[in-house]
């Protein structure tokens, strides 16, 4: 189908280009002695006919696409100029028809006559307004070839996303296992009821973590619980060296956000924290909902002994990747230490299950 043909807005604007064209049409029969009777009787349905009629200029575009090599601009040349004389040469047709059609009407007799006389003049206005037809025509094709790569890079770009969180996903799966079996192995010679324990703790994160892994995106609540479940192991491993202090606004629960984001960012705080100090510290993980958003915290101490690394670890970078690929620059992604204290902070925007 025609693309105006398709769309009431296309071709409603295409109907009203044809206005000024008829206006100028009844111009030029006034200019040569016509009344405004005749002129204003014949242009409205004659350039209505031109309307419909060089509509089929689109199908011939289609079907000769334009090219860069001068050869097949020169093909298409003919083929346009042979389009147009046939197009012209019928529309001035059709106006003679018309015209002996009209001619029965009060004060038109003579319009067959004079329409005689304008068949030259009618049929090179309608060669030029059939160029016109093909024109726009080429336009409109050019445009819809821009919506559609416009469309396939959306999916493209759509696809290369899921796959990279997916590669993302199953880079972090088995690092939540590693920490968490030397953590066990550690505990294990030292305190064997206590490795039971932590036993049955893994066991319960693993369940988590794998359940979570399966999807998309999740609540932020269920990001909390999968921390609970792998700091009461580290708390087991650090005992008093390990202070939790969770500050969680309940409205921002629900908050949906992409799976197993907050997970790398308390095993950093551990590994790169609270473990590289003799004396341990406190780990904040802080959540709060306000003016549809979420800002997501976690904050450790920081060893201040140790040089601050250039850059974003590979767990950050995740975690920036995957925040930015699902919110865009709806989100924000900050990272660093202050005053001894390693801040990591996500903000998005607070969306949650329909």
């Amino acid at each position: 189908m025609h693309p105006l043909l398709a769309s009431r807005a296309r071709l409603g604007a295409y109907l009203l280009g044809w206005v000024p064209i008829a206006l100028l049409l009844a111009g030029i029969a006034r200019s040569q002695g016509w009344s405004w009777a005749e002129a204003g009787t014949l242009a409205p349905p004659l350039c209505l006919l031109a309307a419909f009629l060089f509509l089929s200029a689109w199908f011939l575009c289609r079907a000769l696409p334009l090219g860069r090599r001068v050869e097949t601009l020169g093909s298409h040349g003919a083929a346009w100029g042979l389009a147009a004389v046939l197009m012209g040469g019928i529309w001035a047709g059709l106006a003679w028809l018309l015209a002996r059609a009209l001619a029965w009407i009060p004060g038109l007799g003579a319009l067959p006559r004079r329409v005689d006389i304008a068949l030259p003049v009618l049929t090179g206005l309608g060669i030029l307004l059939y160029l016109a037809s093909v024109a726009l025509s080429y336009l409109m094709l050019a445009q819809d070839r821009a919506v559609e790569a416009e469309r396939r890079g959306a999916e493209l770009q759509l696809l290369a996303q899921e796959s990279e969180l997916k590669a993302l996903r199953a880079q972090l799966n088995p690092h939540f296992l590693f920490n968490s079996l030397n953590s066990l192995s550690a505990l294990t010679a030292v305190d064997p009821a206590r490795a039971r324990e932590m036993c049955v703790l893994l066991s319960d994160f693993l369940r988590r973590s794998l359940g979570l892994g399966e999807r998309r995106l999740v609540p932020l609540r269920e990001e909390l619980d999968l921390a609970r479940a792998y700091l009461a192991i580290e708390q087991i491993r650090f005992g008093a060296r390990l202070t939790l202090d969770w500050r969680i606004d309940p409205a921002a629960d629900p908050a949906l956000l992409p799976t197993l984001l907050l997970q790398p960012l308390v095993e950093n705080a551990i590994k790169h924290g609270i473990a590289a100090l003799p004396e341990g510290g406190t780990l904040v993980v802080a959540a709060e909902a306000a003016e549809g958003h979420v800002t997501l915290r976690v904050e450790n101490p920081a060893d201040l002994d140790v040089p601050t690394p250039q850059g974003l670890g590979l767990g950050l970078r995740q975690v920036r990747q995957r925040l930015l690929g699902r919110f865009g620059n709806r989100a924000r992604f900050e990272a660093g230490v202050q005053n001894g204290i390693h801040r990591v902070t996500l903000v998005f925007p607070l969306e949650t299950e329909p």
